[in-house]
């Protein structure tokens, strides 16, 4: 499955350079009702569940993808206002779970879930892929993540960053996202010079720039043109 993941210029530097890219943590997603989805007007319920939220906060992970580029808003949401770019990856349709989006909170029978030992990851896919109506405009696919199968680094601040890795080869060998190409948003001022710096000399990606339509409240891209990878790969820190 194709898919796109809005970001800034500086992010998909970084990204191209480590071959990896953030796994979000579930209390960092920008929706507030983030595994809060399912009405749970009683309060042993809401305890429950949020426990649950906790739990599956240190366990878990997601990445965001949206299944096109087009819609103006997610470029000024999710790319620093068209100064950024979308990242196009080829992705094994069996880790997609497609967001579904409803008007109403829905109804989980926390009871019986906790009969059973707690939430499933079953259970966790079912709340993570819901999210309410507004939100509708992203299209968004979420890939999930189990934190401990992936690589980890501490920050400045003493937190757990999580990382997903990325291939750019014609092969998903080990790596389950496969970067096919880079769509340059109508305010970014990231050169192919710029991206070629942190490929090595054996890639190459396709890239586009995106222009506004002339027919529509839409954002399109033109004709892909390829950038070969300027880095040796004694430059190369790989990852561990």
């Amino acid at each position: 499955m194709i898919v796109y993941h809005f970001t800034s210029s500086e992010f998909t530097l970084r990204a191209m350079r480590d071959r990896r890219l953030k796994i979000a943590r579930i209390n960092e997603l920008n929706d507030p009702f983030q595994l809060c989805a399912t009405d749970f007007s009683d309060a042993d319920a809401r305890i429950k569940l949020e426990a649950f939220k906790n739990q599956a906060n240190d366990r878990y992970g997601a990445i965001c993808f949206c299944e096109n580029y087009h819609d103006p808003v997610l470029w000024s949401h999710y790319a620093d206002h068209q100064r950024g770019v979308a990242l196009v990856f080829e992705i094994p349709d069996d880790l997609m779970i497609p967001v579904h989006y409803q008007p109403e909170r829905f109804r989980s029978d926390v009871d019986a879930a906790m009969q059973r030992g707690g939430f499933s990851e079953p259970d966790l896919k079912a709340f993570i892929a819901a999210k309410f109506a507004s939100w509708q405009y992203e299209k968004e696919i979420r890939m999930m993540c189990r934190l401990h199968d992936h690589f980890c680094q501490i920050d400045s601040s003493g937190k757990k960053v999580y990382f997903e890795s990325l291939s750019l080869d014609d092969s998903f060998g080990l790596d389950s996202l496969k970067l096919i190409g880079l769509i340059r948003g109508v305010r970014c001022d990231l050169k192919p010079a710029d991206i070629a710096s942190e490929l090595l000399a054996v890639d190459t990606l396709l890239v586009q720039d995106a222009r506004l339509d002339s027919s529509s409240f839409q954002i399109v891209a033109g004709e892909a043109y390829p950038v070969n990878g300027v880095r040796s790969f004694s430059a190369c820190c790989f990852r561990v």
